[in-house]
């Protein structure tokens, strides 16, 4: 895909360690590795790469208006080979085993200003303007109204959008989960809920309420080969002790989410099933002006350039795929995309798997978005927190 306006950018690393001046052809899609690697037992520090040193604050607003902007990227080093932590029930993550960071400077160009339009099936993500009233109403922070009053909202979003392009009637989408994120945690307040109990074989278990997340700065996927289907599964189970939607399910005496037949026909490969995210800033003022969420076209991916992290739950073991940028001599570099001052009026939806996609089966389909956060040197000092909802569906299609 090319892009308009091929600005030379010139980055100086702002970072805890000493690195040279580097250069970016912002017009292509290559980027510059930090030789520097780091094994971490925590999540990485997100870093801000400087502006060109021709850029003086008078021309910041003309240059948030161009085709890209300079980023640094938390990828991990092609070297890295298992990785995994363990996660407790209200979301929080222990060490990490087994990761090598490799930060890397690449240039993120504005979709809003891209040639053609992103798509679910093409490019992995598809931003879709949805003014719904009902948002205004929705406490974003109370684990019952997301679940009672947002998740409808989703399903429908994602109905609505995916028959518009699909021969096959589908035959249900229902959101599952969600994380609230926000790089200031004060700006938000704590994640409440209603005090629920559930019964397991006689025993009682307080339901979690999960905690406010940072924005994930690491270039990731949420699910992987393994993961995927094995989450599909658990959907047609008893629901696991960190479920969000266990305490509403056993109350109703549902056993599960999903129902286990139409389960067992998508993993039996006779049904098509993708899991879609819907990201969307619940700042009801300010559009999002830092911490933005940033997406790889998926045509630019390759599955030698993914790794697997294992996620060990108090009772499952989830799978993400980290990825380890393109070799040097690779002239198909990632090419990545987000959409500047993104509102509350906006949702952005995000492909995590698909069982007919390019990377699962070898159709012509995406497989995933993999994506980060990512801290943009244009952004006003003064920039107001990222708040922001991802709410993770899932989706079957009809038998074909």
């Amino acid at each position: 895909m090319r892009h308009a306006n091929n600005i030379i950018l010139f980055f100086i690393a702002t970072s805890y360690h000493q690195r040279p001046i580097m250069s970016l052809a912002a017009g292509s899609s290559r980027g510059s590795s930090i030789t520097t690697t780091t094994s971490s037992t925590s999540w990485p520090k997100m870093e801000r790469p400087s502006l060109p040193l021709t850029v003086k604050d008078s021309d910041v607003d003309d240059y948030q208006n161009s085709s890209s902007v300079p980023a640094i990227m938390n990828y991990v080093s092609a070297e890295t080979t298992e990785m995994s932590t363990r996660r407790d029930l209200g979301g929080g993550d222990s060490t990490f085993v087994g990761v090598i960071w490799e930060p890397k400077h690449v240039a993120v160009y504005n979709a809003r200003l891209a040639t053609s339009e992103m798509t679910l099936e093409k490019n992995g993500f598809q931003l879709h303007k949805s003014a719904e009233n009902a948002l205004q109403e929705i406490d974003f922070c109370h684990q019952d109204d997301v679940v009672d009053n947002y998740y409808p909202l989703c399903e429908k979003l994602l109905m609505n959008t995916l028959m518009k392009n699909s021969f096959t009637p589908i035959t249900c989408v229902c959101a599952f989960d969600h994380n609230v994120r926000s790089n200031d945690h004060s700006s938000v307040g704590e994640i409440k809920a209603s005090k629920q109990l559930t019964k397991d074989v006689g025993t009682e278990h307080e339901t979690p309420v999960p905690q406010v997340q940072k924005p994930a700065g690491i270039v990731h996927a949420d699910y992987t080969r393994v993961s995927g289907p094995r989450r599909l599964g658990d959907l047609s189970k008893q629901p696991k002790l960190n479920d969000v939607l266990r305490p509403k399910l056993l109350s109703q005496n549902r056993s599960s989410l999903l129902d286990p037949n139409t389960v067992q026909e998508a993993l039996d490969g006779k049904r098509r099933y993708a899991f879609i995210n819907v990201w969307r800033s619940i700042d009801e003022e300010n559009p999002v002006k830092d911490n933005h969420l940033a997406c790889i076209d998926s045509q630019t991916v390759d599955k030698r350039q993914l790794r697997v992290f294992r996620i060990h739950y108090a009772d499952r073991v989830g799978e993400n795929y980290f990825a380890c940028p393109a070799s040097p001599s690779n002239d198909e570099q990632h090419s990545w995309y987000y959409y500047p001052d993104m509102t509350m009026e906006e949702a952005l939806l995000i492909k995590q798997w698909d069982s007919e996609g390019d990377i699962a089966d070898g159709s012509e389909h995406s497989t995933f978005a993999i994506h980060s956060a990512f801290l943009d040197p244009t952004a006003p000092k003064d920039a107001p927190p990222r708040k922001s909802i991802e709410v993770r569906c899932i989706v079957i299609w009809d038998k074909e």
